[in-house]
């Protein structure tokens, strides 16, 4: 990019290189025209896993060297800051080292070189309260802040309205949000401890349908308490769960029961289930356990007589040290309990098994996989789940550190089911009565062809009647779309 500018800058053309005088010129390392020859081109252009050593510089400008990739272990981490540690030696004394970049972990690599006697600046997305730990929030913000600029308000309204953010925090989680958008990487508990019990919604789940529209809130409209007060909580404070203040008269069918296996070796841990269904962008949790004894074979037939009452259609198994073996011995306990479709019961039952293997910190991945649904209120779960004691302690009590639970199995099963939901999360859930009139209009209209003996009417396509390519969130082609009997 620095190249493209001073061969399209007018004023920057006198800083090309001179092939008069041999000067190197590419796009990841060239030399500044007026230079003298040295050894080390004028500037150069590396990745964090390059080869530095060797080069010399009297300027190093460090663009987000951290990332969620390179921070999920603490090896990885330690790693990170041996390389970064590597700018001390290739510069020229009285030389400067700039660093950009927003933290991806609790033991950010920004903090530690801060401890090491680097001069830090925080840049928030928007003006931060007395209450949130902004770190060295930079001068000019904080005499914008005294000028009279409003706490909360954005601080790049160009690129982020304030309504974005509200947004962002809400779809990204409360913890994520505070590091990668407002700097904030030492925790209260309040970030501590990411996921809590009153984010639920606690509603009857039903086997095959739930309600159009469903709405969480703690004040009902008669200005009473929605707080589900049977439940006993093991949650921090006030923390408990709460009913919704609303939901929907009228009801749809499911789109897909997916059900997650997590089994246990030998030792205290459990094969731990989860069986999550959608519907109109929430999540409905039907079952959450874990299952004393391994690859027994009552282990496995208890599991196929869950997904078989929960109607889970998709059997995911993590695989990450078993070489597919539990898969292998649940297949025939399942084709045992496939059930034909006939009478009342018209589709019948059976599933599909699949493996799938999981990586980063286990911690991490639970808490970016729940954060974000969960504070947008969109996992509903029943009572008999929210009274399981030993799920709300792994919720409540999980961190981002490494090892903080002694046991995480039913937690980890949960994450990962909802996770496995991710692609339809981004449903807007303000349209969903909307698309649910249109969908039933446009199920009449086939029925009528259909008992008409006309020709149907075409399903969706990519270009409408003006032939301009359909937009992806056209109301119709995206319910059919994720519809069971569409895709069959």
């Amino acid at each position: 990019m620095v190249r493209k500018w001073i061969g399209s800058v007018p004023w920057l053309a006198h800083l090309a290189p001179d092939k008069e005088k041999n000067q190197r010129d590419s796009a990841i390392q060239f030399d500044v025209g007026p230079s003298h020859s040295d050894r080390t081109p004028s500037f150069s252009a590396y990745g964090i896993g390059g080869q530095l050593t060797g080069a010399r510089s009297t300027c190093i400008v460090s663009d987000d060297v951290e990332t969620a990739q390179n921070t999920l272990t603490m090896e990885m981490r330690q790693r990170l800051r041996e390389e970064v540690k590597e700018f001390e030696n290739i510069l020229i004394p009285g030389g400067d080292i700039v660093i950009l970049g927003t933290p991806h972990h609790e033991e950010s690599l920004y903090d530690k070189l801060v401890e090491g006697g680097y001069a830090f600046r925080s840049w928030p997305a928007r003006y931060p309260a007395e209450k949130e730990r902004v770190k060295d929030v930079a001068p000019e913000i904080l005499e914008e802040m005294e000028a009279g600029s409003a706490v909360g308000d954005s601080l790049w309204p160009t690129r982020f309205n304030t309504e974005e953010l509200i947004e962002r925090e809400a779809s990204a989680g409360r913890s994520t949000f505070a590091m990668q958008y407002m700097m904030i990487t030492s925790f209260g508990d309040e970030l501590k401890y990411p996921l809590r019990l009153s984010d639920f919604i606690v509603f009857p789940v039903q086997p095959h349908k739930a309600p159009v529209t469903i709405a969480w809130g703690k004040t009902n409209d008669r200005g009473g308490t929605t707080r589900v007060q049977d439940i006993p909580s093991l949650g921090f404070g006030s923390d408990g769960f709460y009913a919704p203040i609303m939901y929907d008269n009228e009801w749809d069918s499911y789109t897909g029961t997916k059900m997650w296996v997590d089994p246990s070796g030998r030792g205290a841990d459990k094969t731990a289930y989860a069986i999550v269904s959608h519907c109109r962008g929430f999540l409905y949790v039907k079952a959450v356990g874990g299952l004393p004894g391994g690859y027994g074979i009552d282990v496995l037939n208890k599991l196929a007589d869950l997904a078989r009452l929960h109607n889970a259609r998709e059997i995911l198994v993590e695989d990450n040290f078993g070489q597919g073996m539990f898969a292998e011995l649940f297949r025939p306990v399942i084709r045992r309990h496939f059930k034909e479709p006939s009478g009342a019961d018209e589709l019948g039952w059976g599933a599909s098994i699949d493996t799938v293997r999981v990586s980063g910190q286990k911690e991490v991945r639970i808490i970016s996989a729940l954060e974000g649904p969960l504070n947008q209120h969109r996992i509903v779960i029943p009572q008999d789940v929210a009274e399981n004691q030993e799920l709300q302690r792994q919720l409540t009590r999980l961190t981002r550190q490494r090892n903080c639970l002694k046991h995480d199995d039913e937690i980890d099963a949960l994450g990962a089911c909802v996770n496995e939901w991710s692609e339809v999360m981004a449903t807007d859930i303000s349209k969903t009565k909307e698309r649910f009139k249109e969908d039933q209009f446009d199920e009449l209209i086939r029925d009528h062809y259909k008992k008409a003996g006309g020709r149907q009417p075409r399903g969706p396509s990519w270009f409408n009647r003006q032939g301009t390519a359909s937009r992806p969130e056209d109301p119709i082609f995206d319910t059919i779309k994720r519809r069971d009997d569409f895709r069959e």
